[in-house]
């Protein structure tokens, strides 16, 4: 039985940066349309790059002894190699070092000192504002690319704190690429940047739709919020959220069997779901969960605890101001709890990279549209889910 959506309260907003229900009351569509792209663009990536990524698997399996992943995720893997060398060489470049450098330590400190994390977030701010973020403008040619260039974007990246799961996979395009003679290392970084580039133009003709509100949010909101630490995670253009869509699709299609063999399963869902109603929630906390109690029957986050109840998975919320981490840290290498992160859709692809790391069975499922104050509003609204894809995912094979 079709359950309730949590998406119909904000129908009438209509300067959402992102929505993937384009104006109906359910996401059906989007997951049905997503999974048929998301074909379409393994099956090129294959035709085109089969070779690379064939060489770079082989490295990851052989050398580097990492898990075996799906074919599909280290497609991925390229196509985020072609977009890291398409979108951020050229402001890594143009960056001082002594910019880089600092927003480094400034991200260690935030990470490491919980009383120093306001004044270090206030010196990323200004770096991110004055220093980073301008450098986007700069770009760069398929003509450019070499091996060398590569340290020099790996630093920048982490530097922002906005790509720590990114950067890993890219220090194993590294690896890789610095045991090829150096025309085939610039060869393959050409073959990556030109696949995404295929990539985004396809994108923008199947899937503009659902991030038309992207260009208005950076023209508008964006432009006009001044010192903010997260001014390069909001500043990322369509093409990064349409990246985002396809590594829901394929990271949960690898993840999918080793999930589904799990006998426990656990649900992390964003607080930025309660909207106003965080204000006077009386959530369950202990220790680091934050449990629902019922008090309030128009929450959504209330409506899916029930509904996991009855199947018996369990439900978090994890706070905006820490993040998930700590709540994904505590399963990892428990190969029988299974986790299902919902999260905006720019952090589906660190998030899913993070559990697998972690070697954790997940699914991720992004938010229907974002809505809180922290990232994409001045006055926040309730996000929402698909709550029936939610529960799919969580009901067991053949049930």
């Amino acid at each position: 039985m079709p359950t309730e959506q949590s998406a119909s309260p904000c129908m009438a907003a209509t300067d959402l940066v992102y929505d993937l229900r384009l104006g109906s009351a359910s996401s059906d569509a989007y997951y049905e349309e997503i999974a048929r792209f998301s074909d379409t663009i393994t099956a090129e990536i294959e035709r085109q790059a089969g070779t690379v990524v064939d060489g770079y698997r082989n490295h990851i399996l052989d050398f580097l002894r990492e898990d075996e992943r799906s074919r599909g995720e280290y497609a991925l893997d390229l196509l985020m190699m072609g977009l890291a060398l398409g979108r951020y060489l050229g402001a890594a470049e143009k960056t001082p070092k002594w910019v880089v450098g600092l927003a480094r330590e400034l991200f260690w400190l935030r990470r490491e000192s919980a009383w120093s994390k306001p004044l270090a977030d206030l010196g990323r701010a200004v770096l991110g504002r004055f220093f980073l973020a301008p450098q986007l403008t700069n770009t760069t040619t398929a003509a450019e690319f070499s091996l060398n260039r590569l340290p020099r974007l790996i630093d920048w990246l982490q530097a922002t704190g906005e790509f720590e799961q990114e950067v890993r996979r890219l220090n194993n395009w590294r690896c890789y690429l610095g045991t090829l003679p150096e025309e085939a290392a610039s060869r393959c970084m050409r073959i990556s940047f030109e696949v995404f580039t295929w990539f985004e133009r396809e994108a923008a003709i199947t899937l503009e739709a659902y991030t038309r509100g992207v260009p208005g949010f950076l023209t508008t909101e964006y432009s006009r919020r001044g010192l903010r630490e997260d001014q390069v995670f909001c500043g990322m253009r369509p093409a990064e959220y349409h990246l985002s869509m396809v590594a829901a699709e394929i990271m949960n299609r690898g993840l999918r069997r080793r999930f589904d063999q799990t006998t426990r399963k656990a649900v992390l869902v964003p607080g930025c779901m309660r909207g106003e109603l965080a204000k006077t929630c009386r959530a369950r906390v202990l220790g680091i969960d934050v449990t629902c109690t019922g008090c309030d029957k128009s929450c959504s986050v209330n409506r899916i605890t029930e509904q996991m109840r009855n199947l018996g998975v369990e439900v978090y919320i994890v706070p905006k101001s820490t993040g998930s981490s700590r709540w994904i840290e505590r399963w990892q290498g428990e190969r029988n709890t299974g986790v299902v992160a919902v999260a905006c859709l720019l952090n589906i692809l660190p998030r899913g990279h993070e559990m697998r790391a972690r070697c954790i069975p997940s699914q991720c499922v992004p938010l229907d549209y974002p809505g809180c104050e922290k990232h994409w509003r001045r006055e926040g609204i309730p996000t929402g889910v698909n709550e029936d894809r939610l529960v799919k995912i969580l009901t067991p094979p053949g049930s």
